[in-house]
């Protein structure tokens, strides 16, 4: 590698290195973070809080291997991947997403582990799995919210049956063009200026219908596994809030968290100002704001902790040759 390249490489892998340390010890630091972490030191070890804490946990590194897993079922179409480089490449993704804008940086961290020549698929199968993650917490939401507006928004009989109805073709969408990937490659074929990309674009067309079902299996595990992590601390600060309705906000609220774009470094404030609003139909504003250390203990062991985990693997990364175990 020239001299050129070297220099360039060390200085992005310290730039990303100071950014990652500098945007979580700015964030954990601030008053509010300050008095999330209070809030669960504040909390009285009882058996019932310690057993809550080890599965939550738990539950944060079962995530993280569901992620592993649809990651690299789905690149096994561009390039095989041993599981550690794997993980490896998860963790440097998590790294860039921090201070990217809609996590897009995410994308750049799990390719540097591909051979170069395949990076630019890489991006692609990676968009299949987050189009698949984004489905499954649309169409939950969806759901939710029809219930949430059947509990608490007073709408008559036939506007409550539109809305089902609008939510039935909504989902029925969303899954449509799940099973569909390959309707995207015709969409990016179609522009002209893209031609030199075609090639890499057809690995859209690698994947069929069975293939894409398994990974929205996984990506609904994976839902399902972050949304019982946050029902679980939920219910430490409010006990009475039953597993149903919690579920219902909680998919509203990830659905929110997943239409608006922002930094994943301040995915935590989004999410809490809508679990604040959404909690606070359900227990009163007073009660609502102790789901902010719920949401902050989602956010600091699923982003935050893998992430800093994450930047030996973005310093440890080849970013013009392919990066080795």
């Amino acid at each position: 590698m020239p001299i050129s390249k070297k220099i360039l490489v060390i200085f992005i892998k310290i730039l990303i290195l100071v950014l990652t340390c500098w945007f979580v010890y700015s964030k954990l630091t601030q008053p509010d973070s300050i008095h999330k972490i209070e809030a669960f030191t504040k909390t009285r070890f009882t058996p019932r809080v310690i057993s809550y804490f080890i599965i939550v946990i738990y539950l944060a590194y079962l995530n993280l291997l569901l992620e592993t897993l649809k990651w690299r079922y789905l690149v096994q179409k561009v390039e095989v991947m041993p599981w550690k480089r794997t993980i490896e490449s998860i963790l440097a993704g998590l790294t860039l997403a921090v201070f990217t804008p809609s996590r897009i940086g995410e994308f750049g961290g799990r390719v540097l582990y591909l051979n170069p020549e395949n990076r630019v698929q890489g991006v692609l199968s990676m968009g299949v799995g987050s189009l698949s993650q984004m489905m499954v917490t649309n169409v939950a939401g969806v759901i939710g919210l029809v219930f949430f507006i059947k509990i608490f928004v007073p709408v008559n009989t036939v506007v409550m049956i539109a809305i089902a109805f609008a939510a039935v073709l909504i989902s029925a969408g969303f899954i449509l063009l799940m099973l569909n990937i390959r309707w995207f490659y015709i969409i990016l074929d179609s522009f002209s200026f893209l031609h030199k990309f075609k090639k890499n674009f057809r690995v859209l067309l690698r994947y069929n219908k069975a293939e894409l079902l398994n990974v929205f299996g996984i990506s609904l595990l994976r839902y399902l596994v972050f949304s019982m992590q946050y029902y679980l601390l939920i219910n430490l600060f409010i006990p009475q809030v039953t597993y149903p309705m919690s579920m219902m906000l909680i998919s509203v609220i990830y659905m929110v968290q997943s239409i608006l774009p922002t930094f994943a470094f301040f995915d935590i404030g989004v999410r809490g100002a809508a679990a604040t609003y959404f909690f606070g139909f359900l227990v009163g504003d007073a009660e609502a704001v102790n789901v902010l250390a719920a949401a902050f203990g989602v956010w600091l062991l699923n982003l935050i902790i893998p992430s800093l985990l994450g930047v030996y693997f973005v310093l440890k990364a080849n970013f013009f040759s392919a990066t080795t175990d």
